[in-house]
């Protein structure tokens, strides 16, 4: 099932996010954290794995260098939720990504996404735009 839906919360002062219920059924009791842009990727282990593993097939093939398993392996993390469902966010993703206060837990389809919340408003305007342009005249992704 993907994720889907946007739900806004705010870091603790312990850095922790609750992840919403509906995610979490998905996601598992642990995830893998990787930044993506300007956000922080969350994965379940099953589609961390594949990701990892269609990684190391691309550079096996000379499609991608080989320092991207280095660059994947060495910014990701895996995570435990804690009994509320919550999740700490490393210093080190927080300052990369520019997270603080309050923040945005998206569904991405395969994945959720971690934004600060100003960064995910600025960034909705483009999203609405290429949505609308993929789907303009009966179009379909």
């Amino acid at each position: 099932m993907p994720f889907v839906g946007r739900f806004e919360h705010s870091l603790d002062s312990k850095h922790r996010v609750v992840l919403p219920r509906k995610f979490r059924s998905q996601l598992g009791e642990a995830v893998y954290l990787a930044p993506q842009g300007n956000s922080l990727a969350v994965y379940s282990e099953e589609e961390f794995e594949r990701r990892s593993e269609r990684l190391v097939a691309l550079i096996e093939s000379k499609e991608v260098p080989p320092a991207a398993r280095l660059a994947l392996a060495s910014s990701s993390e895996l995570i435990e939720l804690d009994s509320a469902g919550r999740i700490t966010i490393p210093r080190r993703h927080r300052e990369e990504v520019g997270l603080e206060g309050d923040v945005v837990v998206a569904g991405a389809l395969k994945h959720v996404e971690i934004w600060d919340r100003t960064a995910f408003e600025e960034h909705e305007a483009s999203m609405k735009e290429l949505l609308s342009e993929q789907f303009k005249d009966g179009g379909t992704i």
